[in-house]
């Protein structure tokens, strides 16, 4: 008898070492599942501006909308800070990283058409469609929808390069 009495007093001895490690086991698991996950996509449109123009641009407004009829029909807008002088071949300025990356409305465009289109306005002066900077003749575009329904994570990353003559170009990397 003796000895039944002396197991059942290091079970219970037991007990709460395990409640202890039970519990740092849980809250070990809660933290890591709260972690953000790094390889996710993030959601919206980030921007990284190259300015070789030789002035600095403020306020100048990237469009979102789709083309309908041949005509572009906006839908969404995004202001950018200003945008400093190129000092080398290297230099770019980077808006809407992170978590504060642009989220436009893509169903408004959906409305409108499948793809969405962009035009790019420096303060003072008209609205321009994006063309691609590789292609001159193809207007920079984003394929929001999979099988006719928006797609719910769309992220893309554009790089924008503006030129001393005007000229405005860009480049769309969809994620």
């Amino acid at each position: 008898m003796k000895q039944e009495k002396l197991y059942l007093a290091i079970n219970f001895n037991m007990i709460p070492i395990m409640k202890t490690k039970l519990i740092i086991i849980c809250c070990a698991l809660l933290f890591i599942s709260c972690l953000p996950d790094e390889e996710e996509v993030q959601i919206g449109f980030t921007f990284t501006i190259s300015n070789q123009s030789g002035v600095e641009h403020e306020n100048v407004k990237i469009t979102i909308g789709g083309i309908e009829n041949g005509e572009f029909v906006g839908t969404g807008s995004y202001t950018l800070p200003t945008i400093w002088i190129r000092s080398n071949n290297s230099e770019a300025q980077s808006f809407a990283i992170d978590n504060n990356r642009w989220r436009p409305n893509l169903n408004l465009i959906k409305e409108i058409s499948e793809q969405a289109y962009f035009t790019v306005q420096l303060e003072g002066e008209s609205p321009i469609l994006l063309y691609d900077i590789f292609e001159n003749d193809v207007l920079v575009s984003a394929r929001i929808t999979e099988n006719s329904v928006i797609k719910n994570k769309y992220s893309g990353n554009f790089s924008i390069s503006i030129y001393g003559n005007g000229d405005i170009r860009g480049v769309l990397y969809e994620q």
